[in-house]
């Protein structure tokens, strides 16, 4: 074996068969989740990417602990508000969102065509080829997320616009039990901050607005 070999997973129980007749049939995909890497290069470029929206979210979570002038004002250009509510959504769903994070693993990682394989609880929709990624909101244990074309030539780290740290962190968002959040505006840019000031109350609930917040960087 060499270090460029793929493993693919074709059953994952092993037994003797005493049952005539019953034989399991295994269907291989051998599409690559990304077209423009090896399933070896993004699973570690996967998880490269979730190590680094971990430590996002540890560290706001820090800041959103001390809560001083410089996280207020972040809350308040990001989300529109630096007030107690505020606060207490996220001090109730950073820690949420970093279990999600922690857990998640290249698995959990689809193409959006896998969709009706994984038999998830409702169906993603199709791509429109600007879409990185989508989830199933009430699929909370299962933790799929279906990724588009367009999010395997996106940047994987640069956290002034969209990239897939922000990606990863914006959908894992949307799970129910996470912030349950929503995509009113979509936007990784400064001008999403602007949008904020005027519509707090859905800025808070916003997946991008609670991405950008954790992770934007200018």
């Amino acid at each position: 074996m060499t270090d460029k070999t793929e493993w693919v997973i074709a059953h994952d129980t092993a037994c003797t068969n005493t049952n005539p007749d019953s034989c399991v049939e295994v269907i291989l995909d051998p599409t690559p989740i990304c077209s423009n890497m090896s399933n070896k290069e993004f699973r570690n470029s996967i998880i490269k990417s979730r190590d680094e929206a971990v430590i996002l979210i540890q560290s706001r979570i820090a800041a959103l602990a001390r809560w001083d002038a410089s996280e207020q004002a972040r809350a308040k250009k990001w989300l529109g508000r630096s007030d107690s509510t505020t606060r207490s959504i996220l001090t109730a769903g950073l820690p949420k969102l970093l279990d999600v994070m922690r857990n998640l693993k290249p698995e959990n990682i689809i193409r959006w065509d896998q969709q009706k394989q994984r038999n998830i609880t409702c169906t993603i929709f199709p791509d429109n080829g600007a879409t990185d990624a989508a989830v199933c909101k009430p699929d909370t244990e299962k933790r799929i997320i279906a990724i588009y074309p367009h999010f395997c030539t996106s940047p994987r780290s640069q956290l002034w616009h969209g990239c897939q740290v922000l990606t990863l962190i914006h959908e894992c968002t949307h799970f129910t039990d996470v912030f349950n959040s929503t995509d009113d505006m979509y936007g990784v840019t400064v001008g999403l901050s602007f949008w904020a000031q005027d519509n707090p109350d859905k800025a808070i609930r916003n997946a991008d607005s609670l991405a950008c917040y954790v992770g934007f960087k200018d």
